[in-house]
């Protein structure tokens, strides 16, 4: 799997922004579980983002190639219904900043499907920043929990962990088989074709009735309507756009960021950040660096 070119300036905003929306995700979670369970949480957030979709999609229906609905089923699942059910399973018991630490790993997890899928085994540059993105989570996964292992946050974790390889899957697969669609197509077409199952889940599973019946269900709507507008729809054709101009390795190190932001939002949530935290911060941002640095150096080859 190899990149377009390295990243210029305007890739590197859009990190950044994809870093702030996401980091800030983990918060709206954690705080729309205290009210809804996560299934229900999970289907208010799909169903909003289906309906958020909708004229985006037929916007864009006559450029979408809807002969490759496997793919884009794919991404609705892989991009988004199962790891928001399971980010939501994970912080009722686990906190915002470690969630998005965890996600972290999403590059790892990228490289080693994309070594599977595309039989091309990553540049060593590449890999040392990888294995200093995740180097730098594990300090921060150690500094959150107190500088212990905490056993009762294992299981939890580990649902993150399976979340972050749902989307490292998802970006393997719109590399391989998406990479030619318009960004915004390519999850509105994902929608369209799952979407209904979504809306029925809505209704099906009680999560309408939930939300209604509850005090707070209309606060809790609000920061599903946060996930679904911008976390959902606003980041993932964003995250879509950088995919097809940079690749799928660089795209996804906005999960290196993630940690950065999602601690940063913590502290106003009543966490705070240690000297460990800002070390792990900067091992994170070398790795970045290095993947930068190691995709420039193999355009400029190429051009030689």
């Amino acid at each position: 799997m190899s990149d377009n070119r390295p990243p210029v300036m305007i890739d590197w905003l859009v990190l950044a922004l994809l870093a702030v929306v996401w980091g800030a995700s983990f918060i709206f979670i954690k705080r729309s579980v205290t009210v809804l369970e996560p299934a229900h949480m999970a289907f208010w957030r799909m169903a909003l983002a289906t309906l958020i979709y909708l004229p985006i999609a037929l916007s864009l229906w006559s450029r979408i190639d809807w002969s490759r609905w496997p793919a884009f089923i794919g991404v609705a699942f892989f991009g988004s219904a199962i790891p928001n059910y399971l980010f939501a399973i994970a912080q009722q018991h686990v906190s915002s900043s470690l969630a998005g630490v965890l996600n972290a790993l999403t590059p790892m997890f990228t490289l080693l499907l994309g070594w599977m899928a595309f039989r091309k085994a990553p540049g060593l540059s590449k890999l040392w920043g990888v294995l200093l993105g995740l180097l730098g989570a594990s300090v921060l996964i150690w500094s959150s929990s107190g500088g212990q292992a905490s056993e009762n946050k294992t299981l939890y974790a580990a649902l993150c962990v399976l979340a972050t390889a749902c989307y490292a899957a998802n970006a393997v697969l719109v590399t391989r088989y998406l990479r030619d669609q318009h960004p915004a197509a390519i999850a509105s077409a994902a929608f369209m074709i799952t979407g209904v199952f979504f809306v029925i889940g809505l209704f099906a599973s009680g999560a309408w009735s939930a939300a209604v019946a509850h005090p707070d269900g209309l606060r809790a709507i609000g920061y599903v309507g946060y996930l679904a507008a911008l976390g959902t729809v606003g980041g993932s054709i964003l995250y879509f756009w950088l995919l097809q101009r940079t690749g799928a390795v660089f795209a996804t190190s906005v999960t290196y960021l993630l940690p950065v932001t999602a601690m940063m939002i913590g502290m106003l949530d009543g966490e705070t950040i240690t000297g460990y935290d800002m070390v792990g911060t900067a091992i994170i941002l070398t790795g970045i660096y290095l993947i930068r640095t190691a995709s420039a150096e193999r355009v400029a080859g190429a051009k030689t």
